[in-house]
């Protein structure tokens, strides 16, 4: 009864059924309530449903065989993954289950929680109270992917409050595969790894990091209860957090002063440029012509004064970004040189210059050797040699 004891007021926030209740219990429930009470609907969102069915899009019966009870995809694949399958389902038309289906998610499920594995390692020494950095002191890329995080907190809000769970599954992988994994966490590995511990370069990335895992992990509590706890049990925590469980805090709120928009446009184009290198890199890596990407030295032609200018902005960072020992930038792209199919830059990958640091793989012009081998310059000073 919404009588108003234990919190239950009239009218209810949601009623949620299958389709088939419009002509059913939202009817007739309206027309009681109206009846009853002459204060309109009795519910104020109805949200409906449809129907679970198996792989091919029949409906499950025992007498075909094709029904699949929850308990045993909980038993098979786990509870969060039978939650991720919720989430990543459009439930306004029929859903369908499967193994085929659980094992495509489970990818997806083990990209996220791997993700936050990474940045859980990277954040082992991190005190966000004493080693924070303010959000205007970071790295351009730190900049770049807090701001991402910060896109996705309001688009997942959104998506929260008009129930349409599916769009922040797909929302949370996507950032997960592409930002984080694919371009982030890849290009930061070498600054978190081997600048100085306490370096503003390495407290930069940290601060991240940071952010990053702190608002990822709110953000999928819902749907992903059992990992959302296990990730904020291992992670550090701020004065200011309840840390005794993910669910006594907040969700992530959106922050204006966090879109950094000059800086995440142009980033966004440099890392469309960087697909060619990539490219490149790969055909050279299968060609045998190098092995991983540090051994190797890219020669970058611009076709235009425009794109020249921006590679030229980032002069010092592209061997970082490219993930390779050195970059050489050229204006116009020479007869010789031969754009790959679709591609925008001319690329030429050669061996590297110089000798490659033990510590780092860094290949430098100016190497220091002592017992412990070979160093760069950074890694001799990070050393205290």
């Amino acid at each position: 009864m919404l009588d108003g004891e234990g919190g239950r007021h009239f009218p209810a926030d949601v009623y949620l059924e299958g389709a088939d209740q419009y002509r059913g219990w939202f009817q007739s429930s309206l027309l009681t309530a109206v009846g009853a009470k002459g204060e309109g609907a009795p519910y104020k969102t109805v949200l409906t449903h449809g129907w679970v069915v198996d792989g091919e899009g029949k409906a499950m019966h025992k007498s075909l065989g094709n029904s699949i009870a929850p308990e045993e995809m909980i038993v098979k694949y786990g509870a969060d993954l039978v939650r991720l399958w919720v989430a990543s389902s459009d439930y306004h038309v029929d859903v369908r289950v499967s193994d085929p289906i659980f094992k495509q998610l489970s990818d997806a499920y083990r990209k996220i929680r791997n993700t936050a594995r990474f940045l859980l390692a990277d954040l082992y020494d991190f005190d966000p109270d004493k080693d924070a950095l303010p959000m205007e002191e970071l790295y351009e890329i730190d900049q770049w992917i807090v701001a991402g995080m910060n896109e996705l907190v309001v688009n997942a809000r959104d998506a929260y409050n008009r129930y349409e769970f599916h769009t922040i599954y797909h929302d949370v992988n996507n950032f997960c595969t592409t930002e984080l994994s694919k371009l982030y966490i890849d290009i930061t590995k070498d600054r978190v790894y081997a600048e100085g511990a306490d370096s503003h370069a390495r407290r930069s990335a940290q601060t991240a990091m940071y952010y990053i895992i702190s608002s990822l992990t709110r953000l999928i509590a819902p749907l992903l209860s059992f990992t959302a706890e296990e990730i904020w049990q291992a992670m550090p925590h701020r004065e200011s957090d309840v840390a005794e469980s993910v669910f006594l805090n907040d969700m992530p709120d959106y922050d204006e002063a966090l879109t950094f928009p000059r800086i995440v446009s142009r980033w966004n184009e440099l890392f469309a440029l960087r697909e060619d290198v990539m490219k490149a890199l790969e055909l050279a890596r299968a060609e045998k012509r190098i092995g991983k990407s540090l051994d190797a030295k890219v020669t970058v032609y611009a076709p235009d004064d425009k794109t020249y200018a921006l590679l030229d902005t980032f002069r010092e960072e592209l061997p970082t970004v490219f993930i390779v020992s050195g970059v050489e930038l050229q204006k116009g792209i020479p007869a010789e040189v031969t754009l790959a199919e679709g591609a925008t830059i001319g690329v030429v990958v050669s061996a590297a210059d110089g000798e490659k640091c033990d510590r780092c793989w860094n290949y430098t012009t100016t190497p220091f050797h002592d017992e412990d081998g070979c160093l760069c310059p950074r890694c001799r000073a990070v050393l205290g040699k």
